[in-house]
């Protein structure tokens, strides 16, 4: 219980922070929710591949912008490394109300490495090609408390990047706290809390969004014996 109240208050404490820092940075807020459910199976003892449909409120959440599946199969390259590709189809809404499709596919590698016997942190690298041919990068540091077999933290940031003729420049970041918690075998429910914020344009916006998602991993079938 003494873990648990410090990883409450750190997280009351960041929260506070990062509240008075983005706001401060954003001449508008918005305020979102966001919630999805996925599935994944182990294919092989290293291949993994998981789908994802995911809705997006924003808006002060008083309309649906966006709305897409991910497929995502991912190879694990050694106990630390993995790498993954991810194709997103949907649609979304614009500033104007217009809907538009939305495609993009991307390549990730992610190096996790456990620092205590319960912690653990991660990094990733992702590269994201966006219709129209526009190009993101990502780089994402993220820290994982096990609390215990049915309890688990996670703290995530997210640095977005994009090409321009000078090179590439820093277009926003965004800061996530998440908490998972095991409802029945291979089944979790996560809660989480985000604050994202948009730099170096005309016009900054900071976005607060509240997270749900549910998560189903199956059984891997084994082979006849």
């Amino acid at each position: 219980m003494t873990s648990i109240k410090i990883m409450a208050r750190l997280a009351m404490v960041f929260l506070a922070i990062f509240f008075s820092s983005t706001s401060t940075f954003g001449q508008w807020t918005d305020y979102g929710v966001w919630s999805g459910i996925s599935v994944s199976k182990n294919i092989s003892n290293n291949l993994e591949f998981s789908s994802e449909a995911q809705t997006r409120l924003d808006y002060d959440a008083s309309r649906l912008g966006s709305a897409f599946a991910n497929f995502t199969l991912t190879r694990e390259l050694s106990p630390y490394w993995k790498l993954s590709s991810a194709v997103r189809l949907g649609v979304l809404r614009t500033d104007e109300y217009a809907i538009e499709p939305l495609r993009r596919i991307s390549l990730s590698a992610k190096y996790k490495r456990p620092i205590f016997s319960n912690v653990s942190a991660s990094l990733r690298f992702q590269y994201q090609l966006k219709t129209e041919i526009r190009q993101t990068f990502r780089i994402s540091p993220a820290l994982y408390y096990k609390v215990s077999k049915k309890l688990r933290f996670a703290v995530y940031s997210e640095l977005f990047f994009k090409p321009s003729q000078e090179g590439f420049y820093q277009s926003g970041f965004r800061y996530r706290f998440m908490s998972k918690h095991k409802a029945s075998k291979r089944r979790w429910v996560s809660f989480g809390y985000q604050i994202e914020q948009q730099i170096n344009t005309k016009d900054p916006w900071t976005q607060h969004v509240f997270i749900c998602s549910y998560d189903l991993e199956l059984k891997r079938r084994n082979g006849k014996k």
